[in-house]
């Protein structure tokens, strides 16, 4: 992490949702990789909520022909997936290994469908053409981008969908007092607070200070309402990066009339539901007034968070 301040009060849109996501019941694949030391990179990997764990394949070429299909909870509708192509150790490591080009989609109705994955460090919503009902999805590489270094191919994070709607208050975008510059473990935007992932966030990027007075912003697009809000406290990778960076313990909410309450949060990695008087609101402002140090990086960090109605 480098120590830069940018994108002080910039509004940034969060993504575009598909829908609700859909548990995963099992993941299997037509083979995994082992590398010299032993490490399998199992198909497991696409559903473990970090980006940067992958599933290869383990076949003795590039990957053409391999397969990795998830189980759902018996048959549902799937309106399409997100998919976290290659491997998102680090960008350099992304670049080194082969990424999926051409997928051939296979459902549990014997349908199929072809997409074309872009070659960009970036989730990538593929939408079927209508919902289908389905209970699991395969995805079979049928052409690759090569990487620099190394002859296997990977997925990193895969997210199906539904047609309804998600449980939480989906923000239309967000403003931030600032945000830490990207660098080779990725970007630090607040719409990765909404990604599900839990080894993306954001981070405050103000050099001077360690996050007390940053804050950032939930535009919900119209008045809704509110009444908790659900985090994953500073940097939720694991145990070791938890601690190495700084994580809240408390906050102020600001809402669109100017009304405040006041939260305590848990210096936790792990899910914390924090309850307040429900608010009709069309903006929520986190405003952190205290934090946990890290060991290692003077940073706040938040992986997680949004709005429950």
């Amino acid at each position: 992490m480098s120590t830069a301040l940018i994108l002080a009060g910039l509004t940034l849109l969060a993504p575009a949702a598909l829908a609700r996501t859909l548990p995963v019941k099992d993941v299997s694949a037509s083979s995994a990789h082992s590398d010299d030391s032993g490490v399998s990179y199992e198909a497991a990997s696409i559903k473990d909520r970090k980006q940067s764990t992958a599933w290869f394949e383990g076949d003795s070429g590039s990957g053409l022909g391999a397969w990795v299909e998830v189980q759902l909870d018996g048959s549902q509708t799937v309106t399409g997936f997100r998919v976290w192509n290659g491997y998102w150790l680090t960008y350099d490591m992304w670049q080194r290994n082969n990424r999926a080009k051409e997928i051939e989609v296979l459902l549990s109705d014997g349908s199929q469908h072809d997409f074309t994955l872009s070659d960009e460090m970036k989730p990538q919503d593929i939408r079927f053409p209508k919902a289908v009902t389905t209970s699991s999805v395969k995805i079979r590489i049928k052409g690759i981008y090569k990487g620099t270094t190394f002859n296997d191919t990977a997925l990193s994070e895969l997210q199906v969908f539904n047609d309804e709607a998600e449980s939480f208050v989906l923000p239309a975008g967000f403003t931030a007092s600032s945000t830490y510059p990207a660098d080779n473990d990725g970007d630090y935007e607040p719409d990765n607070l909404v990604d599900g992932v839990l080894d993306s966030m954001w981070c405050e990027g103000n050099k001077a200070g360690d996050g007390v007075g940053e804050w950032v912003e939930f535009d919900l697009g119209g008045s809704k309402k509110v009444s908790s809000l659900v985090m994953n406290n500073g940097n939720a990778y694991g145990f070791s990066s938890f601690m190495n960076a700084n994580s809240a313990t408390s906050a102020t909410l600001t809402f669109s009339d100017g009304s405040k309450q006041q939260i305590t949060i848990k210096p936790s990695m792990m899910d914390q539901t924090i309850s307040f008087s429900p608010k009709t609101t069309s903006t929520v402002r986190i405003t952190f007034d205290a934090i946990r140090k890290g060991k290692e990086f003077n940073d706040l960090c938040i992986s997680e968070a949004h709005f429950l109605p």
